[in-house]
């Protein structure tokens, strides 16, 4: 991707990812315009990508022993690339996606496996609320397995991203809503997934975690006023939508961005 042309992405539809998302719903007013922005305008190129990270971190939760190998080849590989690349931002890049693998590694202690079993989640369609399309992408399925009814089935978002540690506590109760948020979208993609009761969608096991401040929170049981009001700010992001501005550097008579629109089924 560092040497593509392409420099922006645009979404012309409403639409961001579950982290974005919750993020955005935590957020104060100030910084919710710079998120509608970065959701409608994704810079492209020359960009940190953690997909590898992620889906070596998806086969390694999937693996019956959780297989240490699977995560020593995705360094491997990333430290390879790294040692030969020219560009020195993608060196750069390579490193710090380095860096995110080791320390999701450190952070497995708070992850809380025990008496979890992983799936692979293959890739879903958007869930649309208020007219917004969130992306929910698992990194794996959860199952709990009971003696007695249905099994219950989760799925985590592991979020290597670095990000800031929060320093104020209301910048943690913010970071703290904006897990929760998006692990409200992680059951609703469950209740759909898994409409039919076996197994059986469970909030307790939809998960976000962050690997650097080993955080992780799961869905509250009462989030049905939560979601009310997510209905009605993404309404709000719907009606905006045509209106908001590019950011700088961003040339529209360029041939260097790439419109992007994708219908998606409705929850």
């Amino acid at each position: 991707m560092d040497d593509s042309p392409i420099k922006w992405r645009v979404n012309l539809r409403s639409r961001c990812s579950v982290l974005l998302f919750g993020e955005y719903m935590a957020a104060d007013a100030a910084p919710r315009e710079t998120l509608l922005r970065d959701m409608k305008y994704q810079k492209m190129a020359p960009t940190l990508n953690h997909d590898r990270i992620r889906r070596a971190i998806a086969r390694y939760l999937a693996s019956p022993t959780h297989d240490y190998r699977i995560l020593a080849s995705c360094r491997e590989t990333l430290e390879r690339e790294r040692d030969a690349a020219v560009n020195p931002q993608r060196r750069e890049n390579l490193t710090f996606e380095t860096r995110a693998l080791d320390v999701f590694e450190r952070s497995l202690n708070g992850l809380g496996m025990t008496g979890l079993n992983f799936e692979l989640a293959a890739p879903s369609p958007a869930l649309k609320i208020g007219g917004v399309s969130v992306s929910v992408q698992p990194t794996a399925h959860i199952r709990v397995r009971r003696a007695r009814g249905a099994d219950l089935m989760g799925a985590i978002v592991v979020d290597t991203a670095k990000g800031q540690t929060p320093k104020t506590e209301p910048a943690k109760r913010r970071t703290n809503k904006a897990m929760y948020c998006s692990a409200i979208m992680v059951h609703l993609y469950l209740l759909r997934e898994f409409a039919a009761d076996d197994p059986k969608a469970s909030a307790e096991h939809s998960i976000i975690f962050h690997t650097t401040r080993q955080d992780r929170v799961c869905a509250p049981d009462n989030y049905q006023r939560m979601l009310r009001n997510f209905e009605a700010d993404c309404r709000g992001i719907e009606r905006a939508w045509p209106y908001i501005s590019p950011p700088p550097g961003f040339d529209p008579d360029s041939d260097r961005y790439l419109p992007r629109s994708r219908e998606t089924r409705v929850i």
